[in-house]
């Protein structure tokens, strides 16, 4: 399958299992891997044969900024479904967060949550 990346988007929200984390609010870091398949866009090199990247950023900013949850798994999961729905033409999604400030002494530069989900038919 093909597929088309979008790397290091910086989302603000409220993420975090202690109250502070939720109240302060911080930055992650998202990739996303869009399955889709690119075969009529790279043989018509026109956009309505494929997704628009930059529509794709838009949502997922929209899906994943400003948002509260306490769980990066479920914010990723957030973002898979508004995707999936809004973009028929994508047949999978993967959504990485990767959180820098983690609220424990650590020598770990960062936790990274990954999941994937393929559209069901």
């Amino acid at each position: 399958m093909d597929s088309i990346r979008l790397k290091d988007i910086i989302v603000y929200g409220y993420y975090g299992a202690s109250d502070p984390e939720r109240q302060v609010g911080q930055r992650l870091l998202m990739d996303l891997e869009l399955d889709v398949d690119l075969s009529e866009a790279a043989a018509s090199d026109a956009l309505v044969d494929t997704v628009s990247y930059e529509e794709i950023y838009v949502a997922a900013q929209q899906l994943a900024g400003g948002t509260r949850c306490r769980l990066l798994e479920h914010l990723a999961q957030r973002v898979i479904d508004g995707l999936l729905q809004h973009f028929p033409r994508l047949a999978g999604v993967e959504v990485s967060l990767r959180k820098m400030n983690l609220p424990f002494p650590n020598t770990c530069r960062e936790v990274e949550v990954r999941l994937r989900r393929e559209r069901r038919a």
